[in-house]
């Protein structure tokens, strides 16, 4: 069965999001804090699909994302863990610590 679509598509505007669109979800996530994705078009007037509202916040809006390139004590990191994990896809904080 899986889970009901998360909108209709129809009436569902796609493409890049215009600035008034942003400030309008970020307005409501401020007031009402990330959650219930489904609700945040219906109650924001925002044409949008939720997933497309949340991948938006997590992605673009969220404060906190570090944009840019990674800094040298970062990039050393990265070298280290690669060489110690591999290419393995998960691991454990336990890793992490070696």
């Amino acid at each position: 069965m899986g889970r009901p679509p998360c909108c209709d598509k129809l009436g569902v505007k796609k493409g890049p999001w215009t600035p008034e669109e942003d400030i309008i979800l970020v307005s409501y996530i401020q007031e009402h804090g990330p959650g219930n994705w489904r609700s945040i078009p219906t109650n924001t007037g925002l044409l949008r699909c939720s997933k497309s509202c949340r991948l938006r916040w997590t992605n673009y809006l969220r404060p906190g994302i570090k944009r840019g390139s990674f800094t040298e004590q970062e990039e050393k990191t990265i070298i280290h863990l690669q060489a110690l994990l591999g290419n393995r896809y998960e691991c454990k904080p336990s890793d992490l610590t070696r």
